[in-house]
């Protein structure tokens, strides 16, 4: 059970570890916080005593037991976290030097928190239950008190909204986000219904988070372009901390049952949870990477039909291509050329805009009106690009690399008219020919 709960609390420490780039916090601060973490229970559980001995509690009737969830539970819980993350960060504060930093440590208390709540129930149910209590409620856990932190600190790092307004709505947003997701699950009043509302808050929360990560990572005070190539790193860690999760119910499974019981479940498992943790490791492992951009936490689902023929799933005879959020590793590759020398070759040179391969330099990114990632391109050649703005697109499916190194972009002419490029759609702006990027 113990060993299920590690495995359940090292595999989102370990996500922390990565998406920390630019100033990675050193093990033994997280280790601290994780301690000071597992304690947080303790004082859950002492209000919750305070209010079963008021009569406080489920009594099977719908607003009681809404009300509950929501002040009982989701109250509750995200106190006795946030108590936690105050400890936390006075001792580290002077360790806390970018803006990651906050989120990383309020994430790792929850996981302690959520650590010692997976005890409990893989001591009830066994550690089968170990993908679905890793990948939703400790999920959940982070979700919550990552986003009442972001409030506490959304005005000092990022200067947006008011101090007062945004503690408020984070914490209400958080607790009430938290207190619902354990009601839906709770209440069995409609069926599926209950836990289709549950999934739902989970998606949106999930891509509220990422979005969380994401402004602070952009606003680090250590940025560099160079350090931030680890989008389908990420995706393949998850992948396996997910196979190890599968392989240890799998092997509980044949011990407690019999081998064809245990791959009945296996593939049920997959099935039934599969591609939903299939789009929540992609979400989580992709960001949008500008300097100093923020964007808007928005209510959105972390995917969504996309037509730029950049999708990540197409569902067959009905044509509805599907994308999840955030750059691809596609999308992502040109980072690493912002402001150095490459030489940009033509795919087909018989029918090339260019003709030649020509020195050139990547000068800037910048997300289209339409979610397109594209880069500005400067070419070191007399009489190209002299009137006119040239944009590399990243192809993201069929041939996206030639000889399995040089990745595919488009080259787009756009007018120098154009002054704003976040209002510019990709189908608006005219493909020159294909090219490749050798460094």
């Amino acid at each position: 059970m113990a060993f299920a709960a590690i495995v359940s609390a090292t595999m989102w420490i370990d996500y922390f570890r990565r998406i920390d780039v630019f100033e990675r916090e050193k093990i033994w601060p997280l280790i601290t916080a994780l301690i000071i973490g597992c304690c947080t229970p303790s004082i859950c559980l002492f209000f919750y005593s305070l209010l079963h001995k008021a009569g406080i509690g489920e009594n099977g009737k719908f607003l009681n037991d809404f009300l509950y969830a929501i002040f009982g539970v989701g109250l509750n819980e995200e106190f006795s976290k946030i108590i936690g993350v105050v400890v936390v960060i006075t001792i580290f504060r002077k360790k806390i030097d970018e803006p990651i930093d906050y989120l990383i440590y309020a994430g790792v208390v929850a996981i302690g928190f959520a650590m010692i709540e997976n005890f409990k129930y893989f001591s009830l149910y066994g550690i089968k239950v170990i993908t679905p209590r890793t990948f939703y409620s400790s999920l959940e856990h982070i979700i919550n008190t990552t986003l009442i932190v972001y409030g506490f600190y959304r005005y000092k790092l990022f200067k947006k909204g008011k101090p007062v307004v945004n503690v408020l709505v984070a914490s209400f947003v958080a607790i009430a986000s938290h207190g619902l997701f354990d009601f839906f699950l709770m209440d069995t009043s409609y069926g599926y219904l209950t836990a289709f509302f549950s999934i739902m808050i989970y998606l949106i929360g999930i891509n509220f988070w990422v979005q969380m990560l994401n402004n602070a990572n952009n606003f680090s005070s250590f940025f560099d372009y160079d350090k931030i190539h680890y989008t389908y790193k990420i995706f393949l860690r998850l992948l396996f901390w997910y196979s190890l999760t599968i392989v240890i119910t799998f092997v509980n499974n044949i011990i407690v049952s019999d081998l064809r019981t245990s791959v009945s479940k296996f593939f049920f498992a997959l099935f039934s949870d599969g591609f939903l943790f299939w789009v929540v490791m992609l979400r989580v492992s992709r960001f949008k990477i500008y300097k100093q951009k923020y964007f808007n936490l928005k209510i959105q689902f972390p995917f969504y039909i996309t037509k730029n023929k950049d999708e990540d799933l197409k569902i067959p005879f009905l044509n509805i291509r599907i994308k999840v959020r955030g750059e691809n590793y596609m999308e992502h590759i040109p980072t690493k050329y912002i402001d150095k020398s490459i030489i940009v070759c033509p795919v087909n040179s018989t029918t090339s805009f260019l003709n030649i391969p020509v020195n050139a330099t990547i000068t800037n990114k910048y997300l289209l009106f339409d979610d397109v990632v594209v880069y500005s391109v400067v070419f070191n050649h007399i009489g190209i690009g002299e009137n006119n703005l040239f944009l590399l697109k990243p192809k993201t499916r069929g041939r996206t690399e030639i000889d399995g190194i040089y990745p595919v972009e488009g080259l787009y002419k756009v007018n120098n008219e154009v002054v704003d490029l976040s209002k510019v759609d990709i189908k608006s702006l005219k493909l020159l020919e294909w090219v490749y990027l050798k460094v």
